[in-house]
C-alpha cells in the first residue's frame, strides 16, 4: 500500500515491497564491502623504509638480553625471612557467572587480612570472596 507523506511524495508502508524497500540493506552491505576492497588494495603490505643512509642510530638493546645481577647472601636471607614471616591468609572464592556455582580456595600473602583479600579479589574478578576455606 502506498501512502502519501506530503503533497507529491509517496512513502512505502511496511506491507509494500519494491526494490528500495526489500533490498536497501543488501545494497548498503554491498557498497560497504566494495569500499573496503577498494581501499584495501591501495595500502601496501611492504614496510616503508624512511631511514636515510647518512644517519647513524644506536642499536636497540633488548631487555631480556640484559643479565640480572647476582643476588648477594644478605639479600637472599632478607628475602627468605620476609617469605617466612609474612602471614598467608586463605579465602573462599565463589563465582556465580557459570550456571553451576564454582568455588575454589585462594591463598594470598599480605601484612593484613584486607591486603591479602584484595589480592584474591584482583585475581578473581566478578567473584564473592569470603574468609575461610570452602
Amino acid at each position: 500500500m502506498l501512502r502519501c507523506i506530503g503533497p507529491h511524495v509517496p512513502a512505502l508502508s511496511r506491507g509494500e515491497g519494491g526494490f528500495l524497500g526489500e533490498n536497501l540493506m543488501r545494497l548498503i552491505a554491498i557498497a560497504a564491502a566494495g569500499f573496503l576492497f577498494a581501499t584495501a588494495n591501495i595500502v601496501s603490505a611492504a614496510p616503508v623504509n624512511t631511514v636515510t643512509p647518512g644517519l647513524n642510530f644506536t642499536p636497540i638493546e633488548l631487555v631480556q638480553a640484559a643479565q640480572k645481577k647476582d643476588e648477594t647472601m644478605t639479600q637472599k636471607v632478607k628475602r627468605t625471612w620476609r617469605n617466612w614471616t609474612t602471614p598467608s591468609h586463605t579465602f573462599c572464592v565463589r563465582t556465580p557467572i557459570p550456571v553451576p556455582l564454582t568455588s575454589k580456595t585462594c591463598t594470598a600473602k599480605g601484612k593484613t587480612v584486607e591486603e591479602a583479600r584484595s589480592v584474591c579479589v584482583q585475581q578473581n574478578p566478578l567473584s564473592y570472596v569470603s574468609q575461610g576455606k570452602c
